[in-house]
């Protein structure tokens, strides 16, 4: 019964995701319940294989076609083999069992026709019209008006737009006028409470803090700026400076300088310690400034430092020379001019004691000093009480070798109403305890930590507290 169906033109749905399959039977396998095409389509597209093979539990219909001709009209054929069997919505399964095939058989006997009852066959499409575009999800549809079915056809594909309105044009202020902007906005810029806020666009945009690389960023309680709080308050052009971190650091006159120092030798921290931490605070920000590791290093002997410090007959001049002992010591080539006095500060005499230990040269002629090119010049002539010796001649000799040299220049605690080198270009200056109301002819301010402790300041009326961090001196800028 099966081969009578072999060479037949057959469609066969296989359910919406395999589609439907058009070709001609090449077999039927009766044991493995399988069918097989030759020339096979998919849903009216050829296929790449010359044949498939489709089992019967994907077959949900299966409809035999008739061949037509070109024209459209039927052909004249015998009416058994132009006869079209259409199955139920499920086909007949390929039954193994004998009874089973005997019953599908005796069934299909009664369903089949007489010759004589065969109407002639309807007008359908042949199976090698179904590639064209009057075939819709592999079904043959009717002919009729090929051209009106695929205008129609393609009218559904291109978004089912009437072509009546394609002949308008499309009115944009009309289509603008259905949109309700203002509602959008309030939409937009109105928060959970209901409230509207203004456009992004009106809103004055926040500045965001830059932090710098030493800052918290997350603070446990806000920074206080200002530690340190003084009664005195100066008339002076600067009154305070602030840190590269944002601390104030306020003025202070002489008067209460030399308070604070001589206050601080009372209570155990004697001058020659305070000269003592005033050097090594010194030397190593003099050494920072020349290069620090960079010239300072083993194997760069071929370029030691070489620095040259001017000191006068004073606490200051002490200074000068505690600093110079101690670039001695950190294998800096130092020269230390120093006029020959009839007398000098006990302080300044026993500083010598100690530079004597060390490699650095002692001057008493300015014609001694080096012509070659030196790294840096550190002045300690002057203080407050020093005017006089601006009148001598070594003095004036020293400061117009000065003037001539190449070197930048230092300055240590200059005096508070003038400079002590006039006529100077003095890039850097150094204060201790707390700084003094300076000109900016001092340059830049640095200020050096000599260690006096709290109660010291407190002993005085003076809120303080440190402000020196991981260095032990910190540069200052003006207020102004």
């Amino acid at each position: 019964m099966a081969a009578d169906f072999v060479g037949r033109h057959v469609s066969i749905y296989c359910g919406p995701t395999l589609g439907y399959y058009q070709g001609c039977i090449k077999c039927v396998d009766a044991a493995s319940q399988t069918i097989t095409l030759t020339s096979p389509c998919r849903s009216g597209v050829r296929c790449d294989l010359p044949e498939i093979t489709l089992s019967a539990c994907d077959i949900i219909d299966l409809t035999l076609i008739d061949e037509l001709m070109h024209d459209g009209e039927p052909a004249v054929t015998d009416p058994q083999t132009s006869t079209k069997v259409e199955t139920s919505s499920k086909p007949q399964p390929i039954l193994h069992d004998p009874k089973s095939r005997q019953k599908c058989k005796d069934a299909q006997m009664l369903n089949t026709p007489s010759p004589q009852s065969i109407s002639p066959p309807k007008l359908t499409h042949s199976f090698k019209e179904q590639r064209h575009s009057n075939v819709k999800d592999g079904r043959p549809q009717p002919q009729g008006n090929r051209r009106r079915i695929a205008s129609h056809r393609q009218q559904e594909d291109c978004f089912n737009i009437d072509e009546s309105e394609l002949n308008q044009d499309f009115d944009f202020e009309k289509n603008l006028a259905l949109f309700d902007k203002q509602a959008l906005y309030d939409e937009v810029y109105s928060g959970s409470d209901g409230e509207i806020r203004t456009p992004m666009k009106s809103r004055k945009s926040k500045k965001v803090p830059n932090y710098r690389h030493d800052e918290n960023v997350l603070e446990s309680r806000p920074t206080v700026y200002r530690q340190i709080v003084i009664n005195d308050k100066l008339k002076e052009e600067v009154a305070e400076y602030y840190t590269d971190s944002g601390l104030v650091i306020p003025c202070i006159s002489s008067s209460l300088h030399n308070k604070i120092c001589s206050t601080a030798a009372e209570m155990g921290i004697s001058n020659s310690r305070q000269i003592e931490a005033f050097g090594i605070n010194a030397s190593q920000m003099s050494l920072n400034l020349m290069g620090g590791n960079t010239r300072l290093h083993p194997r760069n002997a071929h370029q030691c430092p070489h620095v040259v410090v001017f000191t006068g007959p004073h606490e200051v001049g002490a200074q000068g020379i505690a600093t110079a002992r101690h670039l001695a010591n950190q294998n800096v080539k130092v020269d230390v001019f120093m006029a020959n006095f009839v007398k000098i500060n006990d302080n300044l005499q026993d500083e010598l004691k100690l530079l004597a230990l060390t490699n650095a040269g002692l001057l008493h002629d300015v014609k001694a000093l080096p012509s070659a090119p030196v790294d840096l010049v550190i002045v300690a002539m002057d203080n407050d009480q020093s005017s006089f010796l601006k009148q001598q001649a070594w003095y004036n000799q020293a400061a117009e070798w000065c003037r001539n040299t190449m070197a930048p220049i230092m300055c240590l605690c200059p005096p508070e109403q003038q400079l002590g080198t006039p006529c100077v270009n003095v890039k850097w200056s150094v204060c201790c305890v707390l700084p003094k109301s300076l000109p900016s002819s001092c340059g830049m301010i640095y200020l050096v930590d000599l260690g006096l402790p709290p109660k010291l300041f407190k002993k005085l009326g003076i809120k303080y507290r440190s402000p020196f961090c991981s260095k032990p001196f910190i540069a200052l800028h003006p207020s102004c």
